[in-house]
């Protein structure tokens, strides 16, 4: 069984701690220490890891000094802005280090972690269990075999509606920057992340080489009062000719599951959240579907394979900074592209009550929107509507830093 020392233990880091008391049970994984700054806010879950006998140590420092020869992996589901400063301290430990999604806020931090990690010859695992999927890894094998051919475009729709409570349920939702550090929160960025690093992976076992983005296209609208986004469309086009779009708001009142449709040469995947299911209709006529058999073990995936790795069993995380550093990429480039995020007009915008009394801001039939967007393939700006506008692509070569543009820069900046 191999042992986590985790950072926090209250909002999702509660879906980890539940997660890992299930592969307790079997014997693979276990919470072995923790960390919780909040001893007043999460004195109840405390509690119960204290009454098992579980390790709490006073700060981070001290849980990596005497974790030593005792912890196998450091658990980080932190908030997006101690992605990196905590990855590269645990690295620098000597520890193997699961970090929440996404990876980081921006290139130059996926940089430095990943320099940190080839110097101190260890792996860093992302939490985008969807890549662990069983339904994912039988797509992966009907892309791998060339039945389907090459990917042509792929593309993803989330309608999540989101009231006022979720932005304030803690001090970086929705914002641009935290702690000093960039975070670019918004649904492409954190929510909905998943389902864009999905494309980007299909792209990666398709070719069987890293996903390479050659330019990005994005939209980033908001209409709620937030300096960051709640609504985006963007475009990735791939250095191997395939074109990826993901399309989400939270600005919405109607809640769909997740979609994704794969266009390959010789067939079509869709894909529906909602159970797992993905099903290929061949050019051939012929037709495949496939469910996941248990989708409420989807959590625990990811630390069974880290698991594996742990014990010599996997040569390493399915999900490493290989996989989870395109999106990134592919936000950073998105706000290039869009020069900073689009206030959606008044007149366009409705305040609704959401289900729990809180306001829940709106763009006037924003479902619908995404989901003709979806079936056609067009950004919003493509589509009429009066308050999108049009963007430019921005190339990935040689993109360094964020921000570079320094039109952006000074958005930001006045954001601030």
């Amino acid at each position: 069984m191999i042992n986590y020392g985790i950072v926090g233990v209250g909002g999702f880091a509660a879906t980890w701690v539940r997660s890992l008391r299930a592969l307790e049970a079997r014997g693979i994984a276990r919470v072995a220490a923790f960390v919780e700054r909040d001893r007043v806010g999460k004195a109840e879950a405390i509690a119960a890891l204290e009454a098992r006998g579980i390790t709490q140590y006073d700060t981070f420092d001290e849980m990596l000094a005497q974790g030593v020869g005792h912890l196998d992996v450091i658990g980080l589901p932190v908030g997006i802005a101690y992605h990196e400063p905590l990855t590269v301290e645990a690295l620098e430990h000597g520890y193997n280090v699961h970090v929440e999604k996404p990876l980081a806020g921006t290139v130059q931090d996926v940089a430095h972690i990943s320099a940190v990690a080839q110097r101190a010859d260890r792996w860093v695992t992302v939490g985008y269990q969807w890549i662990h999927s069983p339904t994912t890894r039988w797509l992966c094998e009907r892309l791998r075999s060339g039945r389907l051919g090459r990917i042509q475009e792929a593309r993803t729709v989330i309608s999540w509606p989101r009231a006022s409570s979720y932005y304030g349920r803690n001090a970086w939702a929705g914002q641009l920057r935290s702690s000093g550090k960039w975070i670019l929160d918004g649904p492409a960025t954190n929510a909905t992340a998943h389902y864009m690093t999905n494309l980007l992976y299909l792209v990666s076992q398709a070719n069987d080489a890293p996903a390479e983005i050659a330019s990005v296209r994005g939209e980033m609208y908001r209409a709620k009062p937030i300096p960051s986004y709640d609504t985006s469309c963007i475009e990735m086009r791939m250095a191997t000719g395939e074109r990826l779009l993901h399309l989400v708001s939270h600005a919405c009142t109607e809640t769909k599951s997740p979609h994704s449709t794969v266009i390959c040469e010789k067939g079509t995947v869709l894909w529906d959240c909602e159970g797992d299911v993905a099903t290929i209709a061949y050019a051939s006529g012929e037709t495949e579907q496939f469910a996941s058999p248990d989708p409420e073990a989807l959590h625990g995936l990811p630390f069974a394979q880290i698991a594996q790795v742990v014990a010599g069993q996997a040569p390493r995380p399915l999900c490493g900074i290989a996989e989870a550093a395109p999106q990134v990429l592919a936000i950073n480039l998105a706000f290039e592209s869009s020069v900073g995020v689009f206030q959606v007009p008044s007149e366009y915008v409705e305040t609704h009550t959401y289900a729990d009394g809180s306001p829940h801001r709106a763009i006037r039939g924003m479902s619908d929107i995404l989901g003709r967007a979806y079936e056609s393939g067009r950004m919003f700006s493509e589509m009429d509507l009066p308050w999108a506008m049009r963007t430019e692509p921005i190339s990935a070569e040689g993109y360094e830093h964020f921000p570079s543009n320094a039109e952006l820069a000074q958005y930001l900046e006045s954001q601030a």
